[in-house]
């Protein structure tokens, strides 16, 4: 075998481990729960209210649940708020659907200090806190906003990544097919 065979075969033999470490590198991380098809499938996915109150989203049942990762240093999230806001105004009186506008910032001051420089993002959905983001990444949830359409017997239905147009019409028609449902 000729010098220049040998060092042809040793640069095909190190770009295809290279291609095999870098193509591997692309897959997403497994949620430490596996899938979550069913929120019940989570031994527990904590959120936190303002007061400090724990709610458990794997025990939720019997109403359409939409869930919405956001952080305060996402600017897709911030330019989501006001319209998720007013979306929600039309349906908070409903008895069978609620929101969880849920914040993976560090904690609660670092969010009211957000809302209080930006009027136009502070929200009349109710806000829970995610400390260190651990359910989001149980979830799956790596990048924000990430919103979850979850059915009454706690099937998550639909994953959306990145922002959703509340106001569009389509949106509010397939919310109301969903609630129905």
């Amino acid at each position: 075998m000729t010098t220049r065979s040998l060092l042809t075969l040793i640069f095909a033999v190190a770009l295809a481990a290279v291609g095999t470490v870098w193509i591997h590198s692309l897959v997403p991380p497994d949620s430490p729960t596996g899938s979550l098809q069913f929120l019940s499938a989570a031994k527990e996915l904590p959120i936190y209210d303002r007061s400090g109150k724990k709610v458990d989203l794997s025990k939720l049942q019997g109403d359409l649940f939409i869930i919405h990762f956001w952080a305060t240093w996402c600017p897709p999230c911030v330019e989501e708020l006001p319209a998720l806001s007013r979306f929600w105004d039309e349906y908070k009186s409903r008895p069978d659907v609620r929101l969880f506008t849920i914040s993976v910032d560090k904690d609660w001051p670092t969010i009211d200090a957000f809302l209080k420089k930006n009027p136009n993002a502070a929200t009349s959905a109710p806000l829970y806190h995610d400390p260190g983001a651990a359910t989001a990444h149980r979830f799956g949830s790596m990048q924000y906003p990430e919103t979850y359409i979850v059915n009454k017997s706690g099937r998550v239905l639909f994953r959306v990544q990145g922002p959703v147009s509340w106001s569009d019409p389509d949106i509010k028609s397939r919310i109301d097919q969903l609630i129905a449902s």
